[in-house]
């Protein structure tokens, strides 16, 4: 360009319109490249958040089967911690067997007992089987009458053929007892 014909003036505009040019194609570029780059990691992006959803998923997922089965175990300690305050309270005192056995030998007068047997029918009676040996009749109609006597509901199936004999009867009687 030091070799044209424009004058000088001239020539200094045209320098600049060519250097404001350049910068106008620099700038083009810069931002062509810029917008390829971005285009270009956009799909790589996009995989990297759906992975990072997947993967806070099932994290998610992961705690809440944890804090489940946690929580499930929590209950089912609650449930048997509950079941062992409730049975060592004592306000529920289950009346004790050995308890029950000592009321019916202090009612037992002249019987022999030789056998006890005690199943539990329900939270509030007991069913018993006694069998031994009765002096009398009355002796063993009086043990029936005690014992009926003794709590309001209690019941004794005493077998009439049992009765037959006078003396030395061997008797095997069904005691209902309410529990207190």
């Amino acid at each position: 360009m030091r070799h044209t014909l424009l004058p000088l003036p001239e020539r200094i505009a045209l320098r600049r319109e060519y250097y404001i040019r350049d910068l106008i194609v620099l700038f083009f570029m810069l931002s062509l490249a810029i917008l390829v780059g971005v285009a270009s990691l956009f799909p790589a992006f996009m995989k990297a958040e759906i992975e990072k959803n997947q993967i806070k998923n099932t994290a998610t997922t992961s705690i809440k089967d944890t804090k489940d089965s946690e929580l499930k175990s929590i209950q089912s300690n609650m449930v048997k911690s509950m079941a062992l305050l409730e049975s060592l309270s004592e306000e529920k005192q289950p009346a004790k067997l050995s308890a029950l056995v000592a009321g019916l030998i202090s009612m037992r007068g002249d019987l022999k007992f030789s056998a006890i047997s005690a199943t539990k029918i329900s939270s509030s009676t007991l069913a018993m089987t006694i069998q031994g040996l009765a002096p009398t009749r009355n002796s063993l109609l009086l043990f029936k009458k005690n014992f009926e006597v003794a709590m309001p509901g209690n019941k004794v199936d005493l077998p009439v053929s049992e009765l037959a004999k006078s003396a030395n009867i061997q008797f095997s009687i069904q005691l209902a007892e309410k529990l207190p």
